[in-house]
């Protein structure tokens, strides 16, 4: 009877946990509460082999397949409004050419993004407060990229669409230096100190020597997460900074983009061994992975039992 019993509440539980509605405030739970059952999955500029980078379309795909974190890159126009964009200029991604800077939204609403080879389309640059607006109450996050600069003017949009519960800001700068420039904001906003092999060549001062960055953080203020990048396996990113923040229960946000940030184990070497590459990304400890094979990503953590 007592197995009987236990088998049914087993099923039941198993039933109850199904299910529970995938929501943006679970995914943000999973990630400022880390488990290594459980690994994010982080779309480098959304879905962009599949839809215009950095765009509307780009969002929908990522939200169809269940990607946990959009990527994008925030910038301002010549007349101050925030769009999204990776470049400095408009060539590469749109029907324009240009700097973003020397254009006004109004011109730049005209124009038509491409595809990620090249090709037209009928689609269009989104402004950020657009893309927030489509975002809000989604089950997804947004990883804040290129807006460093510009953070209480993100703020201000997220604050208007109801979205800060939904945006993760991200920056190298240490904790001094980032509360001397935004002040109280820093405390209202999930932020993540990003770490990367050419911090130990700078010559701006010891606080931003990675272990020092770390420790400055945490002795005062609790990170989201820790985007951590490597050009060798023996990096001291690897054997001081991971442990470092694993030990800290803070998220470890690894990028299998291109083999400078990963130490070779990127995304295309995980096409024809994906146990050597993004395998060894999680042997590492990753919480988060930002990657540009969202959907073959989703499907080899499933296939682990490390998302659902």
């Amino acid at each position: 009877m007592k197995r009987i019993a236990f088998l049914v509440s087993f099923l039941a539980a198993g039933l109850l946990h199904a299910q529970q509605p995938r929501t943006a405030q679970s995914i943000m739970t999973h990630f400022l509460h880390p488990s290594s059952h459980y690994v994010l999955v982080a779309a480098h500029r959304g879905d962009w082999r599949n839809a215009p980078e950095n765009s509307l379309h780009a969002l929908d795909l990522c939200l169809k397949m269940g990607v946990d974190i959009m990527e994008t890159d925030v910038v301002k126009t010549k007349d101050g409004v925030l769009i999204l964009m990776h470049d400095p200029k408009i060539d590469r991604t749109t029907s324009g050419k240009g700097l973003v800077s020397e254009h006004t939204w109004e011109e730049l609403e005209q124009l038509t993004l491409k595809q990620g080879h090249g090709g037209p389309t009928e689609e269009r640059i989104p402004t950020f407060e657009a893309f927030m607006r489509a975002v809000k109450g989604k089950p997804i996050l947004v990883n804040l990229d290129k807006c460093w600069d510009i953070i209480p003017d993100v703020y201000a949009v997220l604050k208007k669409t109801g979205t800060v519960e939904q945006g993760l800001f991200k920056g190298v700068l240490p904790l001094a230096q980032l509360r001397k420039q935004f002040g109280p904001i820093v405390d209202s906003i999930h932020y993540m100190p990003m770490i990367s092999p050419a911090l130990y060549a700078t010559s701006a001062g010891p606080e931003f020597l990675p272990p020092n960055l770390i420790d400055g953080f945490f002795k005062q203020y609790r990170p989201a997460g820790f985007e951590l990048g490597f050009d060798q396996e023996k990096s001291p990113v690897v054997t001081e900074c991971i442990p470092k923040v694993k030990a800290a229960g803070v998220t470890v946000w690894l990028n299998a983009l291109w083999a400078s940030q990963n130490a070779g184990h990127d995304d295309e070497r995980a096409m024809t061994d994906a146990d050597a590459n993004w395998g060894y990304l999680l042997a590492l400890g990753a919480n988060a992975i930002q990657t540009d094979r969202p959907y073959e990503l989703l499907q080899y953590l499933r296939s682990k039992g490390l998302h659902d």
